[in-house]
């Protein structure tokens, strides 16, 4: 019987659509509003037959708009916009099907159109807003809703405008909008919802519960508001009634990731790091990118003792920061928590290439003024600083090591003082004694024979060797003395040791003695030798 009724129904308004009169299929139409999909079809009829007709058009884009065909329905706005330039509604209303139909910039211009018609035409400012929050242009959105603010107050307005100032972080400005349009509007459980959600945020535990119990006495059921809630009991450490409200939020919606990110959260402060894994990694199953989820993850498995896959996790964050507002504070917490991750107590070790001191002495000469310093440092962390005796040395990583040289100023000082430190202030000093020698170099004397000013030695006849002695004096300990080309013995012990040898002189006008210090310092003396001519 019901059937019947319909098809006669559907004959009628078929019937309607043919004939000449838009009243009444305006009415045919309307009489379909429990079926939408046939008034589509009386009015497409209509508008074939009246195509400017703005009552048609204006039914139909209402329609396509409950059925959330929104782009047919901004198609229909744009030419009653065409027809009616100077209608601010129809801007407004194109605007809202464009926001809805995610043509936010479109939208924007729609909506600018609607409020430079009517300057005071609150609904196109607050979908301003939402569409300003959503482009994360927070700047324009308070610059928007304080022009909304001057308008009137409405408790949405009031709304908005708390929700700017909590993208803005101005805690004090959104709670007191939040707080008037709850008493603007006392059954505006969004609003008593967000207000909970600010006192959350400002650690403000009775009143977060206060404002959440507030926005349950209107919907028992809220899901958001059990959340706001919960977040109460979490500051008052009570984590068994937290965790029960967001499990009563999981137990109605399981796929709810708020519920299962604050259940993760308040299980890691009730120190149930596994527990925490599990919620996170639901909550990362349904939305990846997550980035609170995935923050709490790897809090919760560094807790367990997994370090790898919490450092994982953070690096993960580092990738993805660019894709959110708060991209900064991300990248910000990702390092922070890989740097304590990191961090080792092991002091960095130095090793000298160049001077290679001696048990911790430095041989220089007495009279030099600077020196080069190279070494490597072998540091699990990167070094942070490096000091030689006050002045800051720059380091460069090569491999898994650091390197450095630096020309040290060595005046009016007795040691080389090394000072390192990585990034965890782990530290390691050095100090070196400088042990300064002199630079002398050291004479040789010949006494037998003895030879002229000249060096020249004359042989008495035409012996083939010589038998010399002598002595080297100087500063410091003698380490050899070489008589033409032949080290020869002498008491290495002895200050100014006195020498002798046997010098082959055959065939020979000349000999050298080449006398060395213990530093290096080393005196090379040339003979002449002349011998008696023969008849």
């Amino acid at each position: 019987m019901k059937c019947a009724g319909i098809i006669f129904l559907l004959c009628f308004w078929t019937v309607v659509a043919q004939s000449q009169n838009i009243d009444a299929m305006l009415h045919a139409a309307d009489s379909l509003s429990a079926h939408p999909e046939k008034a589509l079809e009386i009015l497409n009829q209509a508008l074939a037959r009246y195509p400017d007709s703005e009552e048609l058009l204006k039914v139909r884009a209402d329609v396509y708009e409950n059925l959330k065909q929104y782009d047919k329905s901004v198609a229909d706005y744009r030419r009653l916009t065409q027809l009616e330039p100077d209608e601010e509604n129809l801007w407004y209303l194109m605007g809202r099907n464009q926001y809805n139909n995610g043509q936010l910039q479109e939208a924007l211009k729609s909506l600018n159109r609607a409020t430079n018609l009517n300057s005071k035409y609150l609904p196109a400012f607050h979908t301003k807003i939402q569409i300003l929050l959503q482009l994360h242009q927070y700047d324009a959105a308070e610059k928007t809703g304080d022009s909304t603010l001057n308008i009137g107050g409405t408790a949405m307005t009031y709304f908005l405008w708390g929700e700017v100032q909590s993208k803005l972080k101005s805690w004090q400005k959104a709670e007191w909008a939040y707080s008037t349009a709850t008493k603007t509007d006392k059954g505006y459980i969004e609003a008593y919802i967000a207000l909970a959600n600010i006192y959350a945020n400002t650690n403000k535990a009775r009143e977060t519960l206060e404002a959440a119990e507030s926005a349950l006495g209107i919907d028992p059921d809220s899901k958001d508001a059990l959340i706001a809630r919960s977040r109460g009991f979490s500051l008052l450490k009570n984590y068994t009634d937290a965790i029960d409200d967001v499990s009563d939020v999981i137990s109605i919606d399981p796929n709810n990731i708020d519920a299962l990110y604050w259940r993760g959260t308040y299980y890691m402060d009730a120190n149930k790091p596994q527990e925490a894994v599990r919620d996170f990694e639901q909550a990362l199953e349904l939305q990846p990118d997550h980035w609170l989820a995935i923050a709490g993850r790897s809090d919760a498995y560094a807790k367990t003792g997994d370090k790898k896959t919490a450092l994982e996790g953070y690096q993960k964050l580092l990738a993805i920061a660019d894709n959110f507002p708060e991209k900064d504070a991300i990248i910000q917490l990702a390092n922070r928590q890989i740097f304590e991750l990191n961090r080792e107590d092991r002091a960095p070790v130095l090793t000298l290439i160049d001077p290679n001191p001696e048990n911790f002495d430095i041989q220089i000469p007495d009279n030099q003024q600077s020196m080069t310093i190279k070494g490597k440092i072998a540091d699990e962390s990167p070094v942070k600083l490096l000091t030689i005796n006050g002045q800051n040395i720059p380091v460069t990583p090569v491999g898994d090591d650091f390197e450095f040289a630096a020309v040290v100023n060595l005046e009016n000082t007795q040691e080389i003082h090394i000072e390192i430190s990585d990034v965890y202030d782990n530290t390691t000093q050095m100090s070196y004694q400088l042990v300064r020698y002199e630079t002398e170099k050291p004479q040789i004397t010949l006494f037998t024979p003895k030879p002229s000013e000249n060096g020249i030695i004359i042989l008495a006849d035409n012996e083939a060797t010589l038998y010399i002695e002598g002595r080297v004096t100087d500063e410091s300990v003698i380490a050899s003395i070489v008589v033409d080309g032949k080290a020869v013995d002498f008491d290495h012990e002895t200050m100014n040791p006195a020498f002798s040898a046997m010098v082959d002189v055959n065939n020979k006008t000349r000999f050298s003695i080449v006398a060395t210090d213990r530093f290096g310092n080393a005196t090379e003396q040339t003979y002449i030798i002349e011998k008696p001519t023969t008849n």
